[in-house]
């Protein structure tokens, strides 16, 4: 069997905790004139209407009470990070997210004018959830203003922390909209370039292509060199004591590995090392890392994500790093699994991503194959702690395809060489 197998990087799940109040939506089955598809459940959905409900301790319905922008903005990101639509009903799902970011923006505009941080978190947060790019952007120049005029109102920065670790997470989901739509571009053109078999039919088109994809936009690396200084400079006066401020931290030290894990061509190891070594050396500012689960699990996608960018023949560097990611997901999932009861599915799907590249090193095909199945293993039990999770299910479909592919072309080969 061959030890090489197709690689994808696992992206986590991350989300705020929902308040007590749910969205709850309303839609009529309606159709466009030229609909044919008796299956639709409703190409032409008309406005979304959204009504609330708070509830006392007793769980009775709390009458004349409206919900706050923040807390619409809550249940906006858990709405758009939570989604459990089917793939017919993914319209709706998104109309439903728009209106409740809609909402939002409204709710600032009329009740909290003064408050330009909510405001833009709320652009931000729109546009990452919609792939808005130009929310993004908008949330931006206005956390950039406020951060300058906070600074210049302060005598010291004591204050300005979250204003900081917002900017940062604005800038960084920008340079992750601009890298994400980069490359769906390339995988356009790429298709383009391709007859029906799949081969290039312009051979010099697609040297060029392959050249661009190289490159990371000045406007690209701006914005992750201006996430990266907002929160070191958030770090430098982050009072770790405050729960709520370690959250905040952890939540763009996410977003700042997310994005650098998007760098994955080798021409840009300079740029993706940049980000990860210094959410890694951000980690060890946290005066309890070590126990830590979350921070734990960070650190080793990160350090898995730099070895992509080690020499082939750099056995001893490659073995060294696949020796630091096993300490710190062990040491990870066992603090989870302490802390929530349960292991963690993310910790297992780096386990799988780490065993594939232990496989594709090792020089014995026995211990070659041993690995990869270990690492169908792991897909497998990160797919039963998150069921709903088509990626991870797909996974190990593809896995357990290319193993029984592998499996049966040695069989072929076996009868060739006996006849």
């Amino acid at each position: 069997m061959s030890k090489r197998a197709h690689q994808q990087d696992p992206l986590a799940s991350e989300a705020e905790s929902s308040h007590t109040k749910r969205a709850r939506s309303d839609k009529e089955q309606q159709h466009a004139s030229d609909c044919t598809d008796e299956n639709c459940t409703g190409c032409a959905v008309g406005e979304v209407e959204i009504s609330f409900v708070r509830k006392d301790a007793e769980g009775q319905s709390v009458e004349g009470s409206e919900p706050t922008a923040q807390e619409l903005l809550a249940m906006a990101i858990d709405e758009a990070a939570h989604s459990d639509a089917t793939e017919d009903d993914q319209g709706h799902h998104k109309q439903v997210v728009r209106r409740l970011f809609d909402m939002t923006i409204e709710k600032f505009q009329k009740d909290e004018p003064d408050n330009r941080v909510g405001y833009a978190t709320c652009l931000v947060e729109l546009g990452k959830a919609l792939q808005v790019e130009e929310s993004i952007s908008e949330g931006l120049e206005i956390l950039r203003g406020e951060l300058k005029t906070k600074r210049k109102e302060e005598t010291s920065e004591e204050n300005v922390d979250d204003i900081l670790l917002k900017s940062a997470g604005a800038a960084i989901t920008l340079a992750a909209s601009k890298r994400k739509s980069q490359e769906a571009y390339f995988a356009e053109r790429e298709k383009e370039l391709q007859n029906e078999n799949g081969e290039i039919t312009d051979e010099v088109a697609f040297e060029e292509l392959l050249q661009k994809q190289e490159q990371v936009s000045k406007d690209e690396i701006k914005l992750y060199k201006e996430a990266i200084e907002y929160t070191t400079d958030a770090f430098a006066i982050l009072k770790f004591e405050d729960e709520s401020n370690v959250k905040k931290a952890q939540t763009v030290l996410h977003e700042l590995r997310a994005y650098g894990q998007l760098l994955s061509n080798p021409a840009h190891k300079e740029h993706s090392e940049t980000v990860l070594h210094t959410v890694i050396d951000l980690i060890k500012k946290f005066p309890a890392y070590k126990e830590n689960d979350e921070l734990l699990t960070i650190w080793a996608a990160c350090i898995l994500h730099t070895e992509k960018f080690l020499e082939e023949d750099d056995v001893k560097g490659k073995k060294a790093v696949f020796q630091k990611a096993e300490e710190l997901l062990e040491q990870s999932n066992t603090l989870h699994k302490k802390k929530h009861g349960k292991e963690n599915a993310w910790v297992w799907e780096m386990f799988a991503m780490l065993r594939i590249n232990q496989s594709n090193m090792a020089e014995d095909e026995d211990e070659a194959l041993d690995l990869y199945d270990e690492a169908i293993h792991a897909f497998k039990k990160a797919h039963e702690m998150r069921p709903d999770d088509q990626r991870l299910g797909n996974m190990v479909n593809m896995l357990e395809g290319l193993q029984a592919q592998a499996a049966a072309d040695d069989e072929e080969e076996e009868e060739e060489e006996e006849d």
